[in-house]
């Protein structure tokens, strides 16, 4: 495995109550690519095993084997780095593709199984899909309000057990019980982006436009302002991680990881030295992925 170890400044630059992980080394990964592009991690696996790499305008997707540094290419279709989601056991992906007819934008759901290499067409180019997410061996999509499951191996349970997230027209739904609604925590006339679900599956992580990263109960009660965390995502059902940044309206110019806690306490797990943008937590593995503006990726491994 060639990798080169990096020991950041301010690694563990703590505020208010203390320590939230044990950060014990942060190290950047030898991810060869195509020269002429920036490639930036969208994912990595619940086993910290692979990443999966796509452009920076989101263009293909190809898994990177964090051991080997094999890389194995899954698309190559625009659109595939938008949304990608990653199975229980690491062994399927899911990812949207965009295509153009007579200059509308239409979306594709696909699913690869990476044992054995079979795709899957979820769903067929559409302008109604919102939304699409893994759980147990199934995977929901959601078009046009309506969701549908499919079973993606053999056993896999065919019942939704967890709500399902979806976005249309910058707004944000919930599905649960097979019932699509509108989940406006903060008024429906907000620009809600970079939604999740808590592990637990009680809680939903999202950022508002402008004002900052909040959290809410699945019902869009309990609002909780996280403050102003870009690209949040769960940690665990009390910790998020995310990118405090600062731009000059054209580039980030500077930004590091940050993990808040839903009472208020604050790690920023970077320093000064690099630019740390979108990070991709694996709880289970200790590791959180990111990249940076110019390419480089990273791994930040904690305990």
């Amino acid at each position: 495995m060639k990798k080169t170890i990096f020991l950041l400044s301010l690694l563990t630059t703590i505020t208010m109550q203390g320590q939230i992980m044990n950060v014990t080394g942060i190290e950047r990964l030898n991810v060869e690519g195509n020269k002429d592009m920036i490639q930036i991690a969208v994912g990595i696996s619940p086993q910290g095993d692979y990443l999966l790499l796509s452009s920076d305008s989101k263009r293909g997707l190809t898994k990177w084997d964090i051991a080997t540094g094999i890389a194995t290419t899954l698309s190559t279709d625009e659109g595939a780095g938008n949304h990608v989601c990653i199975s229980d056991d690491g062994q399927q992906v899911a990812y949207s593709e965009v295509t153009y007819k007579n200059k509308r934008r239409h979306q594709a759901v696909k699913t690869v199984n990476l044992t054995s290499g079979k795709k899957q067409t979820l769903v067929k180019p559409t302008r109604g899909l919102q939304g699409f997410a893994l759980s147990h061996g199934t995977a929901a999509t959601v078009k046009d309000g309506k969701v549908t499951l499919h079973g993606l191996k053999r056993g896999a349970d065919n019942g939704l057990t967890r709500p399902v997230l979806s976005r249309h027209h910058h707004k944000l739904y919930i599905t649960h019980n097979d019932i699509t609604s509108l989940l406006a925590p903060n008024g429906e006339d907000e620009r809600y982006v970079w939604a999740s679900l808590s592990p637990s599956g009680e809680r939903v992580l999202y950022y508002v436009s402008g004002r900052g990263a909040y959290v809410c109960d699945v019902d869009g009660s309990h609002v909780i302002a996280m403050g102003d965390l870009t690209a949040p995502q769960w940690w665990d059902d009390n910790t998020i991680v995310g990118m405090d940044e600062v731009d000059n309206d054209l580039n980030i110019i500077a930004s590091s990881i940050v993990a808040r806690t839903l009472d208020g306490r604050q790690q920023r797990l970077t320093g000064t030295d690099v630019i740390a943008t979108y990070p991709l937590p694996s709880p289970a593995s200790g590791k959180i992925a990111f990249s940076t503006p110019g390419g480089h990726i990273y791994l930040i491994n904690v305990e």
